[in-house]
């Protein structure tokens, strides 16, 4: 029984529709659109070539169905003989049970979705079939087109939907959620594009009768009721889910004859939610603000504005009145959220289960600018415009689909807006903070960048505060990712602290609660400059400083604080400071800092600092009761290997990172680690990384584990990263010191050697409100972070104010603007 959950709220929302009844295909294009693509095929090169292909491609096909309709039509996955008779539902198998309810709660398994593949295929080939007849008008491809929806409409009723409303289906009892996204988002469109040869009197033919029948058009009304029927009762809500099965949802209610019945169907798009689906609203409500994006990682984002874009042009085609463009703008602004959040070598900055590559899709850009068309929305239209074209002389972007030639192919107008990087960037959801630093050259091996964050969402990972680093054309301070999800290695390892750039307290950093049982707190911004895409005040550097709460479990209970900053020195060199601060509130407190690079190896430099095996320091955890996507080995640092730990040793630290083994030149990570009591530090090889440049997408990666005894506050951990290129000998840093104030860490004076000079650089790193004062070096600084950077001779050069209210360097003094925190000076008189 199909059932609908109307409400008044319908019976209030109007259509325009009323006075007509529309002419088909209108889904994805209107019948009256035709002469114009027609005319575009014509006149556009691109378009020709890829309509050539899409006709090309079909030809086997077509012909094959030609010749023998019965023996083309056997082919598809039915058991035939058993639909005739109508004994058993075609693709029924048994739902998997578990204590008495279906256990099986993500997609069937690839074996149970053998039939399911060939279906798709075919319904492919029909769908293909329906736009070449409404292109060609040639009726060879609407015969093609009707006899598989025929063949599949008096087939998929002999099937009975489930009666589980959690994931249940048609063909498939256990996966619906995959069932429309694949199969019922298909029928409706095939529809759509041979009504016309239908209501003219096209018929299918009839394997059973051998001859040509009537088109069975209330049981395929049935069947896109059916299907809509699905998404409205059946699943998940609070997730993507909702999204990815709006299509089917949308394309169905719009293949429905009635108009009152369409309407009705459609409506739970754009209005009424069920328990088992979100309307749009809900799912707009996830872009509050223009520029926010879907709250997941970044494969599931771009998806999901995708998705929504299309669907609000489909439905504002059908009623103009909606103005969904303009009312929805925010999602449309969320679509080039992977056009930014990018290191300068393209590839994607990871969080959570988010993938290394990707990229938008760029269709979508011309949906967008589309809706912003129609609905006379500028802003829209003036942010996709300069998108699209650059995407098309980039090559990024080819049209190369039957999609656009029925849909894009816009004659842009010439703009002057010009894409650009921000300096800075956030990610609201995932608490993460960007920092990049482009160069002129726009050669991507001079370009630095970084960020820090840190959330819980779904598909996030219980990381803490983490960081990534990038240099000499690679991501170096990597994010482990991830591969195939219910491994031991996923759960166990990847999804956990552990495979994080972050810090470990108590060995019991852990997730709890919400999503998998990994929630933790967010990344919170304490100070940053430039803020998140503002104008900075200094081209060489920036910062940020976040906070975090590390109090899930009850063994950690951690307060943290971490300063990062980015730091040019040349057009060809620069480094990153990481300063990060940890404190427990338990007794016999300690904590681990991790740093993951890739590499071949991690070398210690200081001849003095002695490391032997200890291949037990970290497996304490490692046989711990695993429960799938509940319970895990935290924090997953078991599966480290080649464990080599040091004395406690308080002297300066240097290390390298070696990265040999890549087709240009190698590449290194030098790390300045100025010495502190009750210090320990350990190499390890880590998993590999996944997505990582060859070969070390498959070779261990090298990774620092530095351990205090007792709180990581004022003295916190402090790292110097300087990545270079050529040979082992070629870093520009020849020193870094700790600056101390009543034995409490305030900063670092770093001296490189650029050009055959020396640059002495002052590096302020304190919390809120602090004070240094160094009378002896004529320093004084009120703030969060500031760098002084003086010539060999002690002669002033430039001065930052990241954040804070006074900077005083011998006789001079520094103050940011009224109303600012933030001040750069450079070429000062002295």
């Amino acid at each position: 029984m199909i059932k609908f959950y109307l409400t008044t709220i319908f019976l209030v929302y109007c259509f325009s529709l009323t006075a007509q009844q529309l002419v088909r295909p209108f889904i994805l294009v209107k019948a009256d659109d035709r002469a114009g693509i027609l005319q575009k095929i014509e006149k556009q090169a691109w378009a020709k070539d890829t309509y050539s292909i899409f006709i090309e491609k079909i030809q086997p096909e077509v012909k094959s169905h030609q010749t023998n309709p019965e023996a083309f039509l056997k082919g598809m996955p039915f058991d035939w003989a058993k639909v005739q008779k109508g004994e058993i539902p075609p693709f029924y198998k048994t739902i998997h049970i578990q204590n008495g309810k279906p256990s099986n709660l993500d997609n069937a398994t690839k074996e149970e979705w053998k039939n399911g593949r060939k279906l798709i295929r075919f319904l492919q080939i029909a769908q293909d079939c329906a736009i070449a007849y409404y292109l060609t008008e040639d009726e060879k491809y609407a015969e093609c087109a009707i006899d598989i929806l025929n063949g599949f409409t008096q087939s998929v009723l002999q099937s009975k939907v489930s009666d589980w409303h959690g994931r249940g289906g048609w063909l498939f009892p256990d996966d619906g959620f995959r069932e429309v996204r694949e199969i019922g988002v298909k029928v409706p469109i095939i529809y759509d594009f041979i009504a016309e040869y239908i209501r003219k009197g096209g018929k299918p033919y009839d394997i059973f009768q051998k001859s040509k029948i009537e088109f069975p058009q209330e049981k395929a009304q049935q069947v896109f009721r059916t299907y809509a029927d699905i998404t409205i009762n059946y699943g998940h809500i609070g997730s993507n889910h909702p999204v990815l099965e709006a299509p089917s949802l949308v394309y169905n209610a719009l293949a429905m004859e009635d108009e009152t019945e369409r309407n009705q169907l459609l409506s739970y798009f754009l209005t009424e939610n069920t328990e088992n689906q979100d309307a749009l609203p809900v799912m707009a409500n996830n872009y509050k603000n223009e520029g926010d994006i879907w709250p997941e990682t970044s494969q599931y984002l771009n998806g999901v504005a995708t998705i929504l874009t299309r669907l609000m042009l489909v439905v504002n085609r059908y009623d103009p009145t909606l103005h969904l463009g303009e009312r929805y703008s925010n999602v449309l602004f969320a679509l080039p959220a992977l056009d930014y959040l990018v290191y300068p070598n393209n590839e994607i900055i990871r969080w959570g289960d988010g993938k290394r590559h990707g990229k938008p899709n760029y269709s979508s850009y011309e949906d967008a600018y589309l809706l912003g068309e129609m609905d006379e929305v500028d802003k829209v239209t003036n942010k996709f415009g300069p998108l699209i074209q650059r995407a098309l002389d980039e090559g990024k972007y080819g049209r190369n689909d039957i999609d656009a030639v029925l849909m894009h192919g816009l004659n842009l107008p010439d703009t002057t807006n010009a894409f650009e990087l921000p300096r800075t960037d956030k990610v609201d959801h995932a608490g993460i903070f960007l920092q990049r630093n482009l160069t002129n050259s726009n050669k991507a091996e001079n370009d630095l960048m970084c960020f820090v964050g840190g959330a819980h969402m779904v598909h996030g990972h219980a990381e803490g505060m983490n960081i990534e680093l990038y240099g000499k054309g690679q991501v170096l301070g990597v994010d482990n990712g991830r591969g195939s999800y219910q491994q031991d290695i996923h759960e166990n390892y990847s999804r956990i602290w552990a495979s994080h750039n972050s810090v470990i307290v108590n060995g019991s950093s852990q997730g709890e609660g919400g999503w998998a049982n990994l929630g933790i707190n967010k990344v919170q911004l304490i100070a940053m400059e430039p803020k998140p895409m503002q104008k900075a005040v200094s081209p060489l550097y920036s910062f940020t400083q976040t906070s975090f709460i590390d109090d899930k479990g009850n063994q950690a209970e951690a307060r943290q604080e971490r300063t990062l900053a980015l730091i040019r020195t040349s057009e060809t060199t620069g480094y990153y400071v990481d300063v990060f601060r940890s404190k427990s509130n338990l007794p016999n407190e300690y904590h681990d800092y991790l740093y993951h690079n890739i590499g071949d190896k991690l070398t210690f430099l200081n001849k003095n600092l002695a490391l032997k095996p200890t291949p037990n320091r970290y497996m304490s955890n490692g046989n711990e009761e695993w429960i799938q996507n509940k319970k895990y080995r935290n924090p997953g640092w078991h599966f480290f290997k080649e464990v080599e730990t040091s004395l406690t040793y308080s002297k300066d630290v240097k290390f390298q990172f070696s990265i040999e083994k890549l087709e240009k030149s190698p590449i290194y990570m030098k790390v300045h680690m100025p010495g502190f009591d009750n210090r320990e530090y350990t190499k390890v090889m880590a998993p590999h990384t996944f997505e990582a440049p060859k070969p070390y997408d498959e070779l261990p990666t090298p990774t620092l584990v530095v351990r205090k005894k007792g709180d990581a506050w004022s003295s916190p951990f402090v790292a110097v990263y300087e990545p270079f290129s050529g040979n082992m000998d070629n870093a520009s840093i020849v020193s870094v010191e700790k600056l101390e104030q009543n034995g409490i860490y305030k900063g670092l004076k770093i001296i490189s050697s650029i050009n055959k000079s020396r640059l002495v650089q002052y590096v302020i790193t304190q919390s809120k409100d602090e004070v240094y004062q160094d009378k002896n070096r004529g320093i004084y600084f009120k703030g969060i972070f500031a760098i002084i950077t003086t010539n060999a001779q002690n002669d002033l050069q430039n001065v930052y104010i990241g954040e804070g209210e006074k900077l005083s360097f011998k006789n001079k003094e520094f103050f940011p603007t009224t109303g600012k925190n933030s001040i750069f000076l450079f070429d000062i008189e002295q």
